[in-house]
């Protein structure tokens, strides 16, 4: 069963987790951070968390995309948002939901746009 309240952040960039983490705890939301794909992973099974933000490009430009291959294979259901650089994603033509992303978020993102998303994610729980 899924914490409702629990996001799982995956991001290599330091400043980025805590940007993110930062955010969405003055909002009330819990928050698990993960700085590699691997870790990433680990706190996905471990935690069973309501939504995921995931960076495309971490240790490896693809890692991003592995990752989510990887959880999609063991979970259809869980909210999972790339965040990236969005003229990436288009100039590598990936289709991210095909690849089973609920959508995406452009760095740097904008707070508002994040929060929105996020409550219409949760309400949905």
């Amino acid at each position: 069963m899924r914490e409702k309240n629990l996001i799982l952040v995956i991001d290599d960039d330091p400043d980025m987790q805590s940007s993110l983490k930062l955010t969405l705890e003055s909002a009330g939301y819990r928050v698990i951070a993960a700085g590699s794909g691997a870790e990433g992973l680990r706190l996905f099974h471990e935690n069973n968390p309501a939504l995921i933000l995931c960076d495309i490009m971490m240790e490896k430009i693809d890692t991003g995309i592995r990752l989510v291959r990887e959880i999609r294979e063991n979970n259809t259901e869980v909210p999972l948002y790339l965040i990236s650089d969005i003229g990436w994603l288009t100039s590598a033509n990936i289709d991210i939901y095909e690849l089973g992303c609920s959508g995406s978020l452009q760095k740097p993102y904008n707070v508002n746009d994040l929060l929105r998303i996020v409550k219409h994610e949760m309400e949905k729980l």
